[in-house]
């Protein structure tokens, strides 16, 4: 859940040719652009292939302008695969000294190549020892296949190179590999840390592309082209993904219904494949989507602008880790499942405090047993507590929790248990930024002190393999940047609310997995901001109901259809209350 992603990998080789002793031939890469942390030289490729060695002529060729870019070292790695999962090696060849100096190996001196290969890639760096141990465990004719899934999750391989793997009598490998279940597209937005909790189960897209960007960085391209359609028998907030129903008689269109189309929800992503820094697994992730806002044109209704949700890097060590940069919070870090909400949190503004931030996070886990673990995390994260109303331009004054000279700080402590296959998490988080609440009274400058805090319980609990009951429960103060007490989070000065509303509620969805194409997800939200703290006419309790079937028609194609209930509530004002009914029809591809 929160948490929480074709192909266009472009690959080519040169006709260009190694002397092999023993007089047969091997294909051999342009020098240029060529992956020496594999291939360094022809002992190392000599003894993954069980005995053949390889001299590199001194000529260097040149690829073909028209070619453009080209990815040397996964080429190698292709080669190698090829010939250790489908090459005989005759004899012995150049037998090797004992110092192990020789250019030549024996054919016995590596009696299984994949093994001996990924030996020489661990010692390297290219694999990890935990990758090393699951292709030594690994049986004897699936070494390959589990290695070329290694390094296809690395960007170094692509799916045309695990399809002529195949081509070689070798197992089928163009599907998704452990680390990314068959399955269809995520319909939940999940927390896009490795280690975030556990969410319900989601299908995932078989492919990504792999792109390399010249300088042996590969690269992971994903995204979801989204299309919702949907009908609102009054007005929200938001027309295509609203959660706060308009106040009767609050414009000439509030109680109108309404018709929509729209596209803007699709999402868009370049994820950086795990490498090797300073002995950890660096990774990060750049995601965007065009729900920023509408153009300023007389037909801009339908160009979405983009939208920044994702954009961090990440270093992980064995059991311990480091992010910098705008990922999801880790206060109250689940989400529902929804494709009508997709952009924005299913309950957001109704019990179900999201947002993504910019954060400097440390993390660290702890395995108590071989079925509990623990997860620690906390994070200075940017103090924004949402108080902005006003329309921006180029430039915004500071907001109240900016003016708090310091970063937010959040936390959260997480118990997982491993039980029939399945992962049992219950979290503990919480959040505190210190700000100040500007504002003018008889023309006097008027400053007052904002606490923002926030306490919060998420579970997910994964009762069968086909029914999961996930959930938040909170209480805080002045948490307008999570959506709780929404565009009221902060009263102005002199005012019950001037030290931030205080407001409390949750949400729970059960989701049914009904079979491997269909999942029906419902749940119920509500958030109540405290009477006390709000003026008459504002809004103090908000309530969503969903349900949704979500059907997979493919790895890759879904369809869903919504049906939600609000309710919105304003203080002393009972003939005031907002009521809707929206229904929403979506297709979505993700690769």
């Amino acid at each position: 859940m929160k948490e929480k992603v074709g192909k266009t990998g472009i690959a080519d080789e040169s006709g260009a040719v190694g002397q092999v002793t023993g007089g047969s031939e091997l294909p051999k890469p342009c020098a240029e652009g060529f992956s020496k942390s594999f291939f360094s030289n022809s002992t190392t490729i000599a003894a993954a292939l069980g005995g053949l060695t390889v001299h590199e002529p001194e000529t260097q060729c040149r690829p073909k302008s028209e070619r453009g870019m080209v990815s040397m070292g996964k080429g190698v790695l292709f080669m190698v695969l090829l010939l250790a999962g489908a090459c005989t090696v005759p004899g012995r060849v150049d037998a090797q000294t004992s110092s192990g100096s020789s250019r030549g190996v024996t054919s016995n001196a590596a009696p299984d190549p994949a093994s001996a290969l990924a030996q020489i890639l661990a010692q390297k760096g290219t694999i990890s020892s935990e990758e090393l141990h699951q292709v030594l465990a690994s049986s004897s004719q699936d070494r390959v296949s589990v290695l070329a899934s290694i390094l296809r999750d690395k960007g170094l391989l692509d799916s045309s190179d695990l399809a002529k793997l195949s081509t070689q009598n070798q197992p089928d490998l163009s599907g998704p590999s452990s680390a990314s279940p068959p399955g269809a597209a995520p319909t939940t937005v999940a927390a896009s840390s490795p280690n975030a909790p556990s969410a319900p189960d989601q299908a995932k897209p078989a492919d990504r592309a792999e792109v390399n960007t010249g300088k042996h960085i590969p690269v992971s391209i994903y995204g979801t082209l989204l299309f919702n359609a949907g009908f609102n028998s009054t007005g929200l907030n938001l027309e295509d993904a609203g959660t706060i129903v308009s106040k009767p008689g609050s414009s000439n269109v509030a109680a109108d219904q309404s018709f929509f189309e729209t596209p803007r929800q699709t999402r868009f992503g370049i994820r950086l494949n795990p490498t090797q820094v300073a002995g950890a697994q660096l990774t990060g992730d750049f995601e965007v989507d065009a729900y920023s806002a509408t153009a300023p044109f007389f037909d801009g209704a339908n160009m979405g602008l983009f939208r920044l949700r994702l954009a961090y890097g990440r270093l992980d060590w064995t059991n311990v880790a480091l992010e910098v940069g705008q990922d999801w919070s880790i206060f109250a870090p689940l989400n529902p499942s929804s494709l009508a909400l997709y952009a924005v949190a299913e309950f957001n503004g109704a019990g179900n405090p999201w947002i993504r931030l910019p954060q400097i996070r440390l993390e660290a886990k702890q395995t108590l047993n071989s079925t509990n673990r623990l997860l620690y995390q906390i994070a200075a994260s940017d103090p924004d507590d949402g108080d902005f109303t006003e329309a921006f331009t180029g430039s915004r004054p500071p907001g109240a929790g900016e003016l708090g000279r310091m970063p937010a700080i959040e936390s959260r402590v997480a118990w997982s248990i491993t039980g029939h296959g399945r992962d049992y998490t219950l979290g503990f988080s919480g959040r505190y930024g210190r700000g100040k609440n500007v504002g003018t009274v008889n023309n006097a400058t008027v400053t007052q002190a904002v606490d923002s805090w926030g306490a919060a319980i998420d579970y997910s609990l994964p009762f069968t393999e086909r029914f999961n009951l996930t959930g938040e429960s909170y209480i805080g103060r002045a948490l307008g940047i999570y959506d709780v007490a929404a565009g009221e989070s902060i009263g102005a000065v002199e005012t019950p609310g001037a030290h931030g509303v205080l407001s409390r509620g949750g949400w729970s969805q059960a989701q049914f997995k009904i079979n491997k194409r269909w999942e029906l997800n419902a749940g119920y939200g509500i958030d109540q901001p405290s009477a006390h703290d709000l003026p008459v006419g504002s809004r103090y309790r908000n309530e969503n109901v969903f349900a949704n079937f979500i059907y997979s028609m493919t790895k890759n194609i879904q369809w869903s259809f919504e049906y939600r209930r609000l309710l919105s509530y304003y203080l002393d004002q009972p003939f005031n209350t907002g009521r809707a009914n929206q229904v929403t029809l979506s297709a979505a591809y993700s690769f």
